[in-house]
């Protein structure tokens, strides 16, 4: 698939690589013990949400996460 924006293709991969990111910050914090918060992990969840807020604002065509 081809964009007429190579900026917005690069977003679009940047994204996808964002998701991935998630997914496995996501199964580390599930495999942490209960009730014992992983500030990293958090931080870097945090991090990583800015980031696509970010880029959802600059392209609103790739507006894929939820809002808060």
């Amino acid at each position: 698939m081809t964009y007429a924006d190579p900026e917005e293709a690069q977003a679009r991969v940047f994204l996808a690589e964002l998701e991935r990111h998630i997914g496995s910050l996501m199964r580390r914090r599930s495999q942490w013990p209960s009730g014992e918060p992983n500030q990293a992990i958090e931080a870097e969840l945090a991090q990583i949400r800015q980031q696509i807020r970010n880029i959802q604002r600059r392209f609103p065509i790739l507006n894929l996460l939820p809002p808060d």
